[in-house]
């Protein structure tokens, strides 16, 4: 799952409380994707019964009943006597080649460019607000001198932009077409808050995150721009592509969209890692 850019967070549960308190109505709410349920539950509880307990919350969830003795035979009738509908019923000799398949299933209904882009586009705006999480942490445990000194650095940047944004003024005024005018930028972008974020960590005080300011500068070469591209592609209702080009022709595909949502993972957990420790 890792692999194709994805987070595996298993919850384990031993009990129907577990499993209430996990379950929510609304994928977007629990954020689980597939439960896996055995037939031997101990104490004489058997897997249907939990699972006809959880269809009760969530009637279309992916759900796999497996055992490892009793025959899938056994267990599909066992769901079919108790009115469940909807569920994988695998030996457990080959549970995991069928984890895999319905795993496999599930991108297959995401990884079109266009929900594709969500994600990565998602995962960034997460990334976005973590950044600015990290520099009011920073700005909040410095001293006086060094907060006016980072808020002045700041400021410079936005003064510098406005300097140059007049001069392109003068040259989008001059080109006189409204293409010229959207290319225009807002002030103290997302991009320019990763900058000040790395300066910020180029502090002696933080030297000791070093790792994570390697983790910022990465996230700044080699996925803004790429997200940037997503955030203005268009893609032309025939189908489900496999590349899309933008307004320069340059082609984004899906294997290209894979290898970035496995670099945004990587990377997200070097922000929120960084994010903990500023904060503790």
């Amino acid at each position: 799952m890792e692999e194709e850019g994805f987070k595996f967070n298993p919850s384990p549960c031993q009990s129907m409380d577990d499993v209430r308190k996990l379950i929510a109505d609304s994928v977007f709410s629990d954020e689980i994707d597939l439960v896996l349920v055995d037939w031997d539950l101990g104490s004489g509880a058997h897997g249907q019964d939990a699972i006809a307990a959880i269809r009760e919350t969530v009637p279309f969830k992916d759900i796999i009943f497996y055992s490892a003795q009793t025959p899938v035979g056994t267990l599909r009738k066992a769901a079919f006597d108790n009115g469940i509908e909807g569920v994988f019923c695998v030996d457990r000799g080959e549970l995991v080649e069928e984890v895999i398949n319905v795993f496999e299933s599930l991108m297959k209904k995401v990884l079109d460019l266009d929900h594709t882009r969500g994600i990565v586009m998602g995962a960034t705006s997460d990334i976005d607000q973590m950044v600015s999480e990290c520099l009011l942490t920073i700005h909040g445990k410095l001293d006086g001198a060094s907060q006016k000194a980072m808020v002045e650095q700041a400021l410079a940047h936005i003064d510098k932009k406005l300097a140059n944004w007049a001069d392109d003024a003068g040259s989008v005024r001059k080109k006189g077409t409204i293409a010229a005018i959207l290319k225009s930028t807002v002030i103290f972008s997302a991009n320019d808050r990763l900058k000040t974020l790395i300066r910020a960590l180029d502090a002696e005080s933080l030297k000791h995150h070093a790792k994570a300011r390697d983790a910022v500068v990465t996230y700044v070469e080699k996925v803004v721009t790429p997200r940037n591209r997503l955030g203005h592609l268009v893609l032309e209702p025939a189908g489900k592509p496999k590349a899309v080009a933008d307004s320069e022709g340059k082609e984004v595909s899906l294997e290209e969209m894979r290898d970035l949502r496995r670099l945004i993972l990587g990377l997200r957990e070097d922000f929120t890692s960084l994010l903990g420790a500023l904060r503790a």
